[in-house]
């Protein structure tokens, strides 16, 4: 393994001059020969082609073959062999060049030739030779029969000795210019490297604590501009050792009171200031900055900072800070700061391109300023720690949201607790109901309650507004609801009395939309007041249907007979699979993305396509509906219903 950097270039730079050599090589020596080997296989392989043209097997004229390949022997002197076979690959005609050949004993006779062909045919010769003997071989025939065929061996010794004449003198003149480059580059290498060696030297100091290295530069190319970089990393080793010391210490906790107090020491003892303090963004407050490392008590000595929209675009312009005796007096009382407080530096730090806190960097007793070297740097540590306050920030928002998470998380499965575990069940109706919260908590409502033998009561009910309020009124109005329902005499009635209870404790920005009614089992009617909520939807057997919608105000909008004189009672009469859709504006008024309303004739349609099926099946199809028609539009009321469907 070669470490040095000089031994490196000596290798890799004789390697480069190796392919290079390596490619002229095959560029001048080998695709020359090549070259002169297939125009000599192409010659024999025409030859052969000629002789397999003549096609006289079929009439056996073996003489005119033989008398033609003699011919052809005399005037190609590279042809080892001509052989001739019949389909039976019998030989029929040869001829033979024996200046070729090295034998033991002359050859006294054609057999003996023939002999020699064809162990030359064959590839019978010893193994050195293997190399410089090539046959071409090309078939007799007329159409497809097959009568024969013709081998010419041919000889390519002179190739080959040629190629290795090139490749001898390739090498020795490799070999001469190899050991003048090699004896270059050590010259030049040492001279290239010497200045990265003292460069190395150096580094190694200061891996060993001394940061008092410096390296001449020798030249003006690039070595001598790396030993100038190699000077200026030096005198900034220091910065940047405290500033990944810093960043390893910002890293270890996410807690805002913890974090603030190391920011606050480590960035005193890396610009040696005499104190320093730490303002953040009052997210509650417009344009409010807060002193967070002071203890409760001392709060007093440094009140919250209110910067106007003039200050507050002068102090993000003064990136590398600014001392603030040197600003004008509107800026100082906007600092809080007199001229008879210590002198200080102001770095903003910046998150997003907005002002997310400001740092004071008090001056020093023996210091008269901060010079542009230590703005700049507490500038650049500025930038580091305003991302990890923000990160903490955004920590205790994250918790403080996970908090209110669990809680909302709580108060959803108590309301789910307020809404019917399961179905009645109540003779010769079928009823399902269901309700689906926009957010965490709502405020919709359905309920059931037994009144007699032969009576179930019904309860469908809209709390204004949304989220936690909606459902603390929803709340209340299931605990009163719990408390009318039995001892009213009528539907009427318990709104009546519903409302007077209301009407002191909700909101008077709220009010509660509601029906109440009574089914009738032995008459097979239903008795129900409207409190300003939606109609109810009544499917007929036949096919008739009707949206019913009698007078009412909503419960909690006022009291006595203003309320009273406007709620009617009325009664239907329910027969056989009659169905009674009651529903929520959550249903009819749920938007697409177009802001177009579902509305009441899209529930009609669906209610009336599926009135002869189950109440499950009923409500299923109403839901896909609406959720089909919101898309991925973002759903932002509560939906509830209760299908009632007459059974007998």
């Amino acid at each position: 393994m070669i470490e040095s950097l000089r031994g490196k270039l000596i290798f890799f730079t004789t390697i480069l001059v190796v392919l290079v050599m390596i490619s002229i090589t095959y560029l001048f020596t080998f695709r020359e020969i090549e070259s002169r080997l297939e125009d000599v296989e192409s010659q024999m392989q025409r030859i052969a082609q000629n002789i397999a043209t003549m096609q006289l097997l079929d009439r056996q004229e073996w003489e005119i073959y033989q008398n033609y390949i003699s011919q052809l022997m005399a005037f190609n002197a590279d042809i080892v062999y001509i052989a001739i076979y019949d389909s039976r690959k019998n030989l029929r005609a040869h001829t033979l060049n024996t200046d070729w050949l090295e034998l033991d004993r002359p050859i006294t006779s054609r057999r003996a030739q023939a002999d020699i062909v064809r162990r030359l045919d064959r590839s019978e010769i010893s193994a050195e030779s293997i190399d410089d003997l090539r046959t071409e071989v090309v078939n007799i025939q007329i159409g497809d029969r097959v009568l024969g065929s013709v081998n010419v061996g041919f000889s390519v010794i002179e190739i080959n000795d040629r190629l290795r004449e090139h490749v001898l003198y390739v090498i020795i003149l490799s070999i001469i210019f190899l050991f003048v480059f090699i004896s270059v580059s050590i010259l030049y290498s040492r001279r290239l490297t010497r200045p990265l060696e003292k460069l190395t030297q150096a580094m190694r100091k200061i891996d060993e604590g001394y940061f008092d290295q410096k390296v001449e530069p020798e030249t003006k190319d690039e070595i001598g501009q790396l030993s100038e970089s190699f000077n200026k990393m030096v005198e900034g080793l220091k910065e940047r050792r405290i500033i990944d010391n810093l960043g390893h210490d910002l890293g270890a906790t996410f807690q805002l009171s913890k974090l603030s107090v190391l920011v606050r020491d480590s960035l005193r003892d890396a610009i040696g200031a005499k104190t320093v303090r730490l303002y953040l963004r009052d997210d509650r407050q417009l344009n409010t900055y807060l002193e967070i490392t002071t203890p409760e008590n001392e709060n007093r000595k440094f009140p919250p900072i209110h910067l106007s929209p003039k200050v507050d675009k002068f102090i993000m312009s003064e990136t590398n800070g600014f001392m603030i005796h040197d600003t004008t007096p509107e800026i100082m009382q906007s600092l809080n700061h007199s001229p008879d407080d210590e002198q200080g530096l102001i770095v903003p730090m910046m998150v997003k391109d907005q002002l997310f806190g400001m740092l004071f960097f008090a001056l020093p007793d023996q210091k008269s300023s901060y010079t542009d070297k230590e703005r700049r740097f507490a500038a650049t540590l500025s930038s580091q720690v305003a991302l990890a306050l923000e990160n903490a920030v955004l920590y205790e928002q994250l918790r403080e949201q996970e908090r209110i998470k669990r809680e909302l998380e709580i108060a959803r499965e108590v309301q789910q607790q307020l809404l019917p575990a399961e179905m009645p069940t109540f003779s010769g109706f079928s009823i399902k109901g269901i309700c689906r919260s926009a957010f965490e908590v709502g405020g919709d409502y359905y309920d059931f309650f037994p009144i007699a033998q032969n009576k179930l009561g019904v309860v469908i009910a809209d709390v204004s507004g949304k989220g936690t309020s909606a459902s603390f009124y929803m709340a209340e109005l299931k605990g009163l609801m719990m408390q009318l329902a039995d001892d009213a005499r009528s539907p009427k009635e318990l709104l009546i009395n519903l409302n007077k209870k209301l009407f002191g404790n909700i909101d008077r920005q709220s009010f509660i939309s509601m029906i109440y009614g009574v089914i009738d089992n032995s008459g097979k009617t239903f008795t129900f007041s409207r409190a300003g909520h939606n109609s109810i939807l009544k499917l007929g057997y036949n096919g008739d249907y009707s949206f019913i919608t009698p007078k009412g105000i909503g419960l909690g909008l006022v009291v006595g007979d203003k309320f009273n004189k406007h709620l009617e009672e009325t009664t239907i009469s329910i027969e056989k699979n009659d169905v009674l859709v009651f529903y929520t504006d959550g249903i009819t008024e749920a938007m697409n993305e177009q802001k177009e309303e579902y509305g009441e004739e899209r529930l009609l349609d669906v209610c009336k396509m599926s009135k002869d099926k189950s109440v499950v099946e009923i409500q299923n199809e109403i839901l896909g509906s609406v959720d089909n028609f919101i898309g991925s539009a973002q759903s932002h009321d509560d939906q509830t219903m209760i299908i009632v469907k007459c059974l007998d």
